[in-house]
């Protein structure tokens, strides 16, 4: 009787009985927390300045108000469409035309807003040599930032659905389909917006749409109606005079002590600033005496340094003018769609870190930060919905059995190709927010605004434990590789003598660690070994 030397188990790994603490290492999310609290120590660490020793991170460059509200616009522009990449990758699909699409969905957008939306019929031209010119059936102008929204998530949306339908119904690779999708519409865009500019204020044949109107900055000023909020406060003094006469009292007095610790503030750093100054040649003098050896000389600089003094810098009056363009600056906008897409959250923390708490001020005295960008909101909003779809619902259930099983989910009835259709699209939604917020963030757009992001997205779904194979993945790991991603940039940036673009290098040996690590976890999650 032949003995088989394979040893037999009574039952599979899924089933036996795991402590809290094997199950908690063998979440995907456990490695990319552990390397994103490493970059946050380094960023903390490296970003104070030299000779300064600090135990808070807040200290440093990295960290501060600024810090913290420009790497947050990194890492939740970036989460945004890593959820679209990282879902359609749990469903057993790529989508590389995510970045060509941002630049198609922005530079949409912003000819709409600019110039209005016109149905056109192309047709060759051989005046002045052969080019594309366009016969216009309909115009419409002064589009609302909602509608060039709603029209730029048709043409976005409308892509998503037939690189979907190919995948399904053709049976080809989504890597193959999608990679098509990436050069058309980086193509489709740059012929567009080269086509389209022509004129007076364009740069004729640019890639860039600018100028468009800072629409998130339109506000309705007592007396003058919708004006851009710049434009406003640069009105005539006896303007700006009347309309200080219309504020509140109370919100007078609030805006006044804010102004005169402001004032006091710049009068503080101005004066340090003169101190600095007159002290520098003194010091430079000390460190030659002591290289010398001139212990007379020495003491002497010595004592004119501890003894220099100036007359401090007057803080200025606050006047009913400087009023007045404070008020402008708290008006919300009249524009509630551009100013959620492109405008600031939580400003009132921000202007409370600044004032009383004396955090957020740069070395002028003036305040660094007026809040976060609007898309880190949107971020959270998007991944906290998703979330609840993918490990709350039936259509969370349909995308991992769609990509860990076809055949099977097929045949449990699970309509695999509406799941994958549908993912395209979201993807394509997901782009078509991340330029929505770039368009009304910089008011400018060009067709080059997401090169590469595509590969982005995927890496950081990757870093976040989503498996390349697909059916393995959470919303939280995305979020969790988005912000290695971000902060990595920021970290590597303040090493000192080291190339900032060692990044690339870090995230490089990262995403190969985590694919094998992600990979190794989800076999061990299914019983596979």
């Amino acid at each position: 009787m032949a003995i088989s030397s394979t040893p037999k188990r009574q039952e599979s790994d899924r089933h036996q009985k795991k402590t809290w603490l094997s199950t908690l290492i063998s979440r995907p999310e456990v490695g990319p927390i552990g390397v994103m609290l490493l970059l946050f120590g380094m960023l903390g660490y490296f970003s104070i300045p030299a000779g300064e020793m600090s135990w808070n991170p807040f200290t440093g460059e990295g960290f501060n108000a600024l810090g913290i509200r420009n790497f947050l616009r990194v890492i939740s522009q970036l989460g945004i469409i890593a959820i679209g990449a990282g879902l359609l990758i749990i469903a057993g699909e790529f989508d590389l035309s995510i970045g060509s699409m941002i630049g198609f969905a922005g530079a949409c957008m912003a000819m709409i807003l600019r110039w209005g939306f016109s149905i056109v019929i192309p047709y060759f031209s051989f005046d002045g040599g052969f080019h594309i010119e366009f016969y216009t059936l309909f115009h419409l102008s002064n589009v609302t930032p909602i509608v060039a929204i709603f029209i730029t998530l048709c043409f976005t949306l409308f892509f998503g659905w037939i690189q979907g339908t190919i995948v399904v119904k053709s049976g080809l690779p989504s890597f193959i389909v999608t990679l098509g999708g990436l050069f058309f519409l980086r193509g489709l865009t740059e012929v567009s917006l080269r086509s389209f500019n022509h004129r007076a204020d364009q740069a004729k044949g640019a890639t860039t749409v600018t100028e468009i109107p800072d629409i998130k900055n339109i506000v309705n000023v007592p007396g003058h109606g919708e004006m851009v909020r710049e434009k406003a406060k640069a009105l005539p003094e006896a303007d700006l005079v009347s309309i200080a006469q219309t504020i509140p009292a109370d919100t007078i007095a609030k805006i006044t002590e804010r102004l005169e610790y402001t004032y006091q503030r710049v009068a503080d750093a101005k004066t340090d600033i003169l101190i600095n100054k007159g002290t520098k040649p003194l010091q430079k003098a000390l460190a030659n005496a002591e290289q010398s050896g001139n212990d007379y000389m020495v003491g002497m600089i010595q004592e004119k340094i501890a003894n220099f003094k100036i007359d401090p810098v007057v803080p200025k009056t606050v006047t009913d003018v400087d009023i007045a363009r404070v008020y402008i600056d708290s008006l919300y906008s009249s524009k509630p769609i551009a100013n959620f897409f492109g405008g600031d959250i939580i400003e009132p923390i921000f202007d409370w870190l600044y004032f009383p708490i004396d955090w957020n001020t740069n070395n002028f005295g003036n305040q660094f930060a007026p809040g976060l960008y609007s898309c880190v909101m949107i971020w959270l909003i998007i991944a906290l919905v998703c979330y609840v779809v993918l490990s709350r619902t039936q259509a969370g259930n349909w995308i991992y059995s769609t990509g860990g099983n076809l055949s099977a989910a097929k045949a449990n009835g699970v309509p695999t190709d509406k799941v994958k259709v549908s993912l395209f699209m979201f993807s394509a939604f997901c782009a078509t927010v991340f330029a929505t917020c770039q368009v009304f963030e910089v008011n400018t757009a060009d067709a080059a605004k997401g090169n590469l992001k595509e590969l982005e997205a995927i890496a950081a779904a990757v870093i976040g434990g989503v498996v390349l194979t697909g059916g393995f993945g959470t919303i939280l790991g995305i979020c969790v590789g988005a912000f290695i991603f971000g902060i990595a940039k920021e970290a590597f940036f303040y090493i000192p003598g080291i190339d900032g673009s060692f990044y690339r290098v870090f995230l490089g040996l990262v995403i190969i660690a985590s694919a094998l690590t992600n990979e190794n976890i989800r076999k061990r999650i299914i019983g596979s070994i």
